[in-house]
């Protein structure tokens, strides 16, 4: 998997999301699963270009070898999710965190559980703050 993650657009993110869920897929079971998501039919050919373009990015792995070609996540779920908040961060807010965690305690419906997972990712990184030689691995949410 690329140390560097590439520039993900929007429909290529719907793409990947495709992959990560569903696992190795073909063009057409990839379309199909963005026409149930959207209710919108997207053509064959838009579908197929973008995903060779997410391989010309080194995001997707293509096994070729196979008639129709089977499509794979080169890039994990975590790290073009955490590039594009990165990314966010900076444009909208200027790089400050705490502006973007306020707005979303102001805007957002959290539910008791998710309170409760967000006080302990506080807590995890107030403590590895104070011991930056402490391991906090394992508690890291995986590529869901």
């Amino acid at each position: 998997m690329p140390n560097v993650t590439p520039h993900i657009t929007a429909a290529e993110l719907r793409i990947l999301k495709v992959l990560w869920r569903n696992g190795p897929q073909t063009v057409r079971q990839v379309k199909d699963a963005l026409a149930a998501q959207s209710g919108e039919e997207p053509a064959y050919t838009t579908v197929m270009t973008m995903m060779k373009q997410l391989g010309d990015k080194h995001a997707l792995h293509v096994d070729n070898a196979r008639q129709p070609f089977v499509y794979t996540h080169a890039v994990r779920r975590d790290q073009v999710l955490g590039h594009r908040v990165s990314q966010f961060l900076q444009n909208v807010f200027d790089g400050r965190a705490e502006d973007l965690m306020l707005q979303l305690a102001r805007e957002a419906d959290f539910s008791a559980g998710d309170l409760r997972r967000i006080e302990q990712k506080i807590a995890e990184r107030e403590r590895k703050d104070r011991n930056p030689n402490q391991s906090t691995e394992g508690t890291e949410g995986g590529e869901r």
